[in-house]
């Protein structure tokens, strides 16, 4: 019996970390990790002091024009066009990198994106 319990416990266990590791791995900064881009790319080499990223920092990389093409479909509107912000929104109000992504919009609009 105790061994069942000590199955049934590792199996409940397993089942429950196995989507948290899956959710993590799909995190910005993995993603970026995986293409190769290091740490110090977004953050300094001063990893006393990281330096938090700006929309200069991203932009360094993705370049506004291409996102905005890249998402021209979306609807109801396009989320790299705003009325309020331009093509300049500070991207990481939507895209986290260390932390699950947010729709910035969703404030005030019910647009639904689907952030990655």
């Amino acid at each position: 019996m105790k061994f069942l319990r000590t199955l049934v416990a590792t199996a409940l266990a397993v089942a429950v970390a196995m989507p948290l590791a899956v959710q993590a791995a799909e995190l910005g900064a993995d993603r970026h990790a995986k293409v190769g881009v290091k740490c110090e790319a977004c953050h300094g080499t001063d990893k006393a002091n990281p330096k938090t990223p700006d929309f200069a920092t991203c932009t360094g990389c993705h370049k506004v024009d291409a996102l905005v093409e890249k998402t021209k479909g979306v609807k109801p509107t396009n989320p790299h066009v705003s009325p309020h912000y331009g093509t300049e929104l500070d991207c990481t109000n939507c895209h986290m990198m260390h932390s699950e992504s947010q729709d910035f919009c969703a404030q005030c609009h019910n647009f639904k994106y689907q952030v990655p």
